[in-house]
């Protein structure tokens, strides 16, 4: 390592540099990953990565500590993508109606389009419980989901309500009935009847809960009229 005049320590800019290349090429590879499991199936092995990038498995292992840590790279890189496409969707603009619609359409339709990365999500050792979407990027959707649904009750002039574990529970019934809807060979829906389906049951669900607050409101109700919103 350099040293300047007055004795202290200056980083050598080629350590830098190729710390930069490295992290930069490990992006690369993680994105490679992601590409061959679109495109192959939730079968993933890291032999078929190598031939792909044209490099040696253990030149692609110096990349990597372990398939482990290559794996949580990957599952990472897909609910960052899973949550790139819900995030806009949670302001809520327009009617009730169509918050639950462009909510529930968001989760539905990134599913349906990524349907082997969500499929690897669950996959013998790379599997994350249930095979739903990882734990945390849901606990996301819920914390998000009620603070909005605490704005509107606050606009409302409604105290204190459960309307975190509501959140909760209809992000995982989304889930749920996404994920065995995917898996399924012999749907019973199709991806719109689906969609309309949840659609209704989730406002079912706001309707109930409201309704045991004392609050009556139509699904054609414009959030953006709520005092507040």
């Amino acid at each position: 390592m350099a040293q300047r005049t007055g004795g202290e320590p200056q980083t050598d800019g080629r350590s830098t540099r190729w710390d930069e290349h490295k992290a930069q090429r490990k992006v690369e590879l993680v994105d490679a990953a992601v590409a061959l499991i679109e495109e192959e199936g939730s079968s993933f092995r890291v032999g078929r990565l190598a031939e792909r990038v044209g490099l040696p498995r253990s030149v692609l292992y110096r990349h990597f500590k372990d398939r482990a840590t290559l794996d949580e790279l990957i599952r990472r890189r897909v609910v960052e993508s899973f949550m790139r496409r819900m995030e806009p969707t949670m302001g809520f603009e327009g009617t009730i109606e169509e918050s639950v619609e462009r909510v529930v359409g968001a989760h539905l339709s990134w599913v349906a389009e990524h349907p082997r990365l969500y499929a690897y999500m669950g996959v013998g050792e790379h599997a994350m419980g249930d095979g739903s979407l990882v734990a945390d990027a849901k606990s996301a959707i819920a914390l998000m989901l009620g603070e909005r649904f605490g704005d509107i009750l606050k606009a409302l002039g409604m105290g204190e309500a459960p309307i975190r574990s509501v959140a909760v529970g209809i992000v995982g019934f989304v889930d749920t009935a996404v994920n065995q809807w995917v898996r399924d060979p012999q749907r019973e829906l199709s991806e719109d009847e689906l969609r309309a389906m949840l659609c209704r049951s989730v406002w079912a669900v706001l309707d109930a809960t409201l309704r045991d607050l004392g609050v009556e409101l139509s699904p054609q109700q414009k959030v953006s009229d709520l005092e507040g919103i």
